[in-house]
């Protein structure tokens, strides 16, 4: 298979690339039969786990993204195309050694793969004396071309938990780390930028991953995040990092200050319970002083919005739901958008339409308070028996975040309207 080139002007190649680690958490299909039948989703819920993930890839917004507890690579594929069209040209996912559970490593990338290796056959001598396959899922191995035209290849991992015991797991965790340092010494000296990615089910002082971190491989985190916030998982209630972007030497160097991240908020951690990691890399010897970050991801990061901020500016793309239009208009924002679910509050009677989603965390809100609801059933446009999922409408009014929920509130007929179908706009845009 042939690919456009990504950067066909060398004079516009930018100055860095990202790459990032993230432990999707339980990314199962819903048709897949080897999944049992407590971890097989219902459709809806994972149409609203695919939402939720969408939405931190957004703000992580990495060229190369390395993944672990994926089941199918059917599954990788829908969340890959909830991105949107081109997102990730390349989507990769090989079957590993995990009978059990049947959970995968996986990989999307923006930049072509030249060649891709798996290392499920790769054995190791246990305690016992015997012969067995050292990965319990796999070690997988990409080469990638980067804009620049030299080769990077990423080693995607999963390395055993602590489950049935932590000093019974350590023996096989440890000879995972010694192999996949093996494989990446191997490589050095054709491909020097090498990476190590993944979940790898210990902490950094752990004596199982020490065959891994005390070789030539830097970790990025360890290197650059405060230890206050370097962690990517609660393991019995405690705060631990047990998520890795390992760098060789030559890869190191290139690293930009201020680039990496772990993020802790907590609409990321309604995704997953693991963390996603995220560093930046130069495409030249000559390292760049800081990070331009991605906007979204500083305002979550640093100024979530919160409950008391108002205004339309407020709302950026990583927030923006399918078939959900936002504009600015004035002092006021204007939402165009499919609605997807009606709600009633109990108690209070406030009635709320969901657009673009039926979760109501990860849906733009129009709220009608019992006050209002008068005005609206008048003119005719509130009829919650014929109000249902698919209509398009366009709602006018004041932006406000309460729990981090986009909420705009319409008191008067004339800001809620139900569009015709050719008025119909669909996709997401910014502001």
């Amino acid at each position: 298979m042939s690919y456009p080139p990504p950067y066909p002007d060398p004079s516009k190649l930018p100055l860095t690339w990202t790459l990032a680690s993230y432990n999707v958490h339980d990314l199962f299909d819903t048709i897949d039969e080897r999944s049992s039948q407590e971890l097989r989703p219902a459709e809806n819920q994972l149409r609203n786990k695919l939402t939720r993930l969408r939405r931190v890839l957004q703000v992580l917004d990495a060229d190369v993204v390395g993944l672990m507890e994926v089941e199918t690579l059917g599954v990788l594929k829908r969340l890959n195309a909830s991105l949107g069209a081109g997102a990730y040209p390349e989507a990769i996912l090989l079957e590993g050694n995990d009978p059990e559970r049947g959970i995968d490593v996986a990989l999307l990338s923006r930049f072509p793969i030249i060649q891709i290796l798996s290392h499920t056959a790769d054995t190791y001598d246990t305690p016992h004396g015997q012969q067995d396959r050292v990965f319990s899922r796999d070690c997988l191995e990409c080469h990638l071309c980067l804009p620049s035209g030299e080769t990077l290849v990423v080693l995607v991992n999963h390395f055993k938990s602590k489950r049935g015991g932590e000093l019974e797991t350590e023996p096989l965790r440890t000879a995972q780390a010694a192999r996949v340092h093996e494989i990446s010494e191997s490589l050095r000296d054709q491909y020097p930028l090498v990476a190590v990615i993944g979940d790898l089910n210990d902490t950094p002082l752990s004596q199982s991953l020490q065959p891994l971190l005390c070789g030539s491989l830097t970790d990025l985190l360890d290197r650059a995040i405060p230890q206050s916030s370097n962690y990517s998982f609660f393991h019995r209630g405690q705060a631990e990092r047990i998520d890795y972007l390992l760098a060789s030497a030559e890869l190191a160097a290139r690293f930009v200050p201020n680039s990496a991240l772990l993020l802790h908020d907590d609409w990321a951690r309604r995704a997953s319970d693991h963390a996603p990691a995220r560093v930046a890399f130069s495409l030249a010897e000559d390292v760049p002083g800081s990070y331009p970050e991605n906007l979204t991801a500083a305002r979550d990061r640093l100024d979530p919005p919160r409950t008391g901020y108002r205004g339309a500016a407020r709302i950026n793309a990583a927030r923006f739901m399918p078939h959900t239009l936002v504009r600015l208009q004035g002092q006021v924002v204007v939402v165009t958008g499919m609605v997807e679910r009606v709600e009633v509050s109990r108690g209070t009677g406030v009635l709320r339409l969901l657009l673009g989603n039926t979760d109501p965390f990860l849906a733009i809100q129009v709220t009608i308070f019992p006050t209002d609801r008068a005005a609206f059933a008048n003119a005719g446009i509130l009829d919650i028996g014929g109000y249902t999922r698919g209509k398009m409408v366009q709602a006018v009014g004041t932006l406000e975040f309460y729990r981090e929920i986009p909420e705009v509130s319409v008191s008067r007929s004339g800001q809620l309207k139900v569009l015709p179908q050719e008025e119909s706009q669909h996709g997401s845009h910014g502001i």
